[in-house]
């Protein structure tokens, strides 16, 4: 199991589901409510009667009281957290607060000092470091910006769910939705006024009165945002009060004007973001991503910068970020928010939202319009988007665009009157006399973020600088070699980084590059293409945020031209571009250096597998056709092999499918397998490069799932070959070489391209083979025994 160091104490402690939660409340302890690290304990025992037991996070006082328990669960987990967390504090005579949660649900309590009973309520705040209970905000200033806000919106989310009155995810976010720009509206009045924020609680507040301080205040962000018709005068604040409450109470303490996020993608994201990618493809751009292509793009305060899909305006954002990083002038802020920030996006709650987010930053709400960018501006857009990006009846062009497009296979172009007015939204076909691809009059679907890739170049000057978010399969898969070839007749690639899978996960677990270009005639004169590998994006596969991310480490190299030749995985140049292939990974330098390591080091050469077939010592084949669905039997016999279905070198014994004698006897010639077989997944996520080897009859009574090649050796021994597959110089080099295609991961024919590793001893070679067979012959025989016991005579 993978191991991390506590984030307080510095033990050494396995990461699993709950272990991200405690990690992540530590943070929150000590970034959010100023708790030092040594004021935190993990695993502390504490005594129940005669039972021992342990809790998650115990903190102690100035004086070294423990005085808070804090029990941390899975996320989403609904067990006994909640009596666990009464025991302990009942247990412990000087603990005075503690806090359940499971990263979605959070309830804090105080223990009565008399009774000694804990009521554990959601609307309840654990207490800042050196505070004994609720915070109070007397002014402004004691409002702290917030380290992991969707954690918190997290919470908010999943108590929204499960007890408001409104029961509609969308409505939820809508009211979530103004309750982030009253609290935007209120620091701004609390600031300029140096009076206490009206977005609190209040100690021994009545219903009444509490409502209508918010509703107030909700009147007067409607009256600020009225100009940018964003909000409707007739709206109102439609959430219960407990909720309300329970919403201030986790929000109260911070400042959302000075916290270092996108807040209000943060929010959409969270309560509406996965409906809504889920639906039409948009998924929210992780802020280390944003930063990372807004500072290689560089956009300076004379230029016009644009977003097409700009969403809640997070590209944006972070552009005026850059640009004033050091002016604190906030007239020159709102200049430069009014005459350089444009954005589009065809949801017109997006850009409703990403509207009032740039009123709050700059007031640049004026340039940003909902319309379809793909289709025609001259006979499907409105009058406002006309006025602000058509010039003498063409497209506006821009200095610099940025750009996360919507990406889906399920959500393709169809729209003819689209597609024609782009070179990408028709057929492309390979000729091989010339080795070129060329369009062909024949339109067809196509993904929107191809179609997206020619309307940014569009929208660019001559020499305009283009970062875009791409899936990878648009710079591996050989049937997009037309795409390729496109974009390096129009722009210089500047930069491509390989993202981790993790980065819009848990959304979707489509992979992606980021690329960055310059359109012709480039200026910047690189003459190479910058190719970096990033595995740390920011949050785990499961959204929780982590303090590790290799995104500003890239960038930084990307930037210091002079010394980015040390060829790590964080910023390097390629000796050549291989066949298009723009995926940073398919070049990585430590697989390089680490083969020429083998050879120097261990007396051993390398050859690859295109070699190996040409010198006749394998043939490697694809599965033919093979059984369908409509052919699974529940009173089959015969195994059929999936790729789930292979482990450990061997077929599994009990598999899922099974089809009937006379469908394996159908299909039996077609597959052509034979002892000494070798199977290996070549489609699949993280089955790709995994072996099985056939070697008795029970091996060959099977049929294959398609997704597999068939490596049959014949001037070559089969553990020795088996044994080279499953090196783990070998597993790397697979791991570079699988690409998307569609939605599926294939290794395709870059098969070939994989150079095994030969001993140059025959004593080697023959130890090896001999330690392989033992190995696979002792596990079947202890296999087959283990089976045979455990049939009863009766």
């Amino acid at each position: 199991m993978t191991k991390i160091k506590d984030f307080a104490t510095g033990k050494l402690l396995d990461l699993g589901p709950e272990e991200e939660i405690r990690q992540a409340y530590e943070r929150h302890l000590h970034f959010d409510l100023k708790y030092p690290k040594h004021a935190m304990k993990i695993n502390v025992p504490i005594k129940i009667g005669r039972k021992t037991c342990y809790c998650d996070i115990a903190v102690y006082d100035q004086r070294n009281n423990l005085v808070g328990i804090v029990e941390t669960k899975s996320l989403g987990a609904n067990d006994d957290g909640e009596d666990q967390l009464r025991s302990y504090m009942s247990a412990t005579p000087t603990c005075k607060w503690g806090v359940y949660t499971n990263g979605e649900t959070e309830k804090c309590g105080y223990k009565d000092a008399t009774s000694g009973d804990v009521n554990l309520d959601q609307a309840i705040s654990v207490p800042a470091w050196g505070s004994s209970g609720q915070p109070t905000i007397h002014k402004y200033g004691d409002l702290q910006p917030a380290s992991n806000l969707k954690r918190t919106f997290r919470i908010i989310n999943a108590l929204l769910y499960a007890n408001t009155n409104l029961a509609r995810t969308e409505k939820q976010g809508a009211e979530m939705v103004k309750l982030i720009f009253s609290k935007l509206v209120d620091e701004h009045i609390a600031k300029d006024e140096g009076r206490a924020p009206e977005f609190q609680l209040h100690k021994d507040e009545g219903d009444k009165a509490f409502r209508g301080r918010i509703v107030k205040l909700w009147d007067a962000t409607k009256e600020h945002w009225q100009s940018g018709d964003i909000f409707k005068k007739t709206e109102t604040i439609e959430i219960d009060n407990y909720s309300l409450k329970v919403i201030i109470s986790k929000l109260q303490r911070y400042t959302l004007l000075k916290t270092n996020r996108d807040v209000v993608g943060d929010a959409f994201e969270v309560f509406s973001g996965h409906q809504f990618a889920g639906e039409k493809g948009q998924f929210f751009t992780p802020r280390p991503v944003v930063n990372m292509i807004v500072e290689m793009t560089d956009p300076k305060s004379t230029e016009r910068i644009v977003d097409p899909a700009c969403g809640s305006g997070g590209f944006l954002i972070s552009t005026l970020s850059h640009i004033t990083a050091n002016t604190s002038d906030a007239g020159q802020k709102k200049q430069i928010a009014e005459h350089s920030l444009f954005g589009l996006d065809k949801d017109g709650d997006l850009s409703k939202i990403c509207k009032a987010h740039m009123c709050i930053i700059g007031d640049g709400k004026s340039n940003i319009c909902s319309e379809d960018s793909l289709k025609n501006p001259d006979e499907e857009w409105g009058p406002l988007a006309k006025g602000k990006f058509l010039e003498n009846g063409h497209l506006r062009q821009f200095d610099v665009c940025m750009a996360n497009p919507p990406f889906g296979s399920k959500i393709k172009v169809e729209q003819k009157r689209v597609l024609k007015n782009y070179d990408l939204g028709h057929s492309w076909k390979y000729n091989k006399r010339t080795n070129r691809w060329e369009k062909q009059e024949e339109l067809k679907k196509t993904a929107p973020q191809v179609l997206f890739i020619e309307l940014c170049l569009r929208l660019l000057k001559p020499s305009g600088r283009l970062g875009i978010v791409l899936p990878d399969g648009l710079l591996g898969n050989p049937q997009d070699g037309y795409i390729r070839q496109w974009i390096k007749e129009k722009a210089e690639i500047l930069a491509v980084v390989d993202c981790p899978v993790e980065t819009f996960m848990p959304h979707t677990g489509t992979k992606t590059s980021v690329i960055i270009m310059q359109k012709f005639p480039a200026t910047l004169g690189r003459g190479e293409t910058f190719l970096a590998i990033s595995e740390h994006c920011g949050h785990t596969n499961r959204g929780t945020e982590t303090n590790k991310e290799d995104f500003s480490k890239i960038t930084e190299n990307f930037l210091d031209v002079e010394n980015t030749r040390k060829r790590e995985h964080l910023g390097f140049y390629p000796r050549k571009i291989k066949d298009g292939i723009l995926v940073p990974r398919y070049y990585d330098p430590r697989i390089i250096r680490k083969i020429s390591k083998l050879k120097r080091d261990n007396d051993m050469d390398f050859v690859s597998v295109k070699e190996m077939c040409e010198d006749n010592m394998i043939v490697i084949e694809g599965v033919p056709t093979s059984a369908t669905s409509q052919d699974y039997d529940i009173h089959g016999t015969v195994r059929f092999i999936r790729t789930s279905d292979i482990s450990q070198l061997e077929l599994s014994e009990n598999t899922q499918k099974k089809v009937s004698e006379e469908t394996y006897q159908k299909y039996k010639e077609k597959q052509d397998l034979k002892k000494e077989d070798i199977l290996f997944v070549k489609d699949g996520d993280n089955k790709v490069g995994q072996t099985a080897v056939l070697l008795d009859d029970e091996d060959l009574h099977v049929l294959v799932q398609t997704h597999f090649k068939k490596i049959r050796p014949i001037e070559m021994n089969v553990y020795l070959l088996l044994w080279q597959l499953n090196t783990d110089i070998v597993k790397q080099q697979i791991r570079q070489r699988v690409f998307s295609q569609s939605t599926l991961s294939t290794i395709g024919q870059r098969i070939n391209e994989l150079m095994l590793p030969v001993p140059s001893l025959r004593r080697d070679k023959n130890r090896i083979i001999s330690e392989v067979k033992a190995v696979i012959t002792q596990r079947r025989e202890a296999l087959r025994k283990f089976s045979q016991s455990t049939k009863i005579k009766g």
